[in-house]
């Protein structure tokens, strides 16, 4: 199984479980890497659906307040 590499849009190297911010529409979304494709990122939302996009349409954030506010606004 071939290994990829990409970089969000600041240069970061991304891996699968990072999470990451990407837009939809004229919003930021935030969801977590779940496999890494030749072209394309499969992200996983909240919710358990994915969606697919571009690495340079990410920006990965490896932070603990991320995980603190998840915790306090997860349903």
């Amino acid at each position: 199984m071939p290994d990829y590499q990409h970089k969000d849009i600041l240069g970061n190297d991304i891996k699968v479980g990072d999470s990451c911010v990407y837009p939809v529409h004229n919003i930021l979304k935030i969801g977590f890497v779940s496999k890494l494709n030749p072209k394309m990122l499969d992200i996983k939302t909240g919710k358990g659906y994915f969606t697919r996009k571009y690495p340079f349409d990410v920006y990965v954030i490896n932070d603990p307040k991320l995980s603190v506010y998840l915790l306090k606004n997860s349903k």
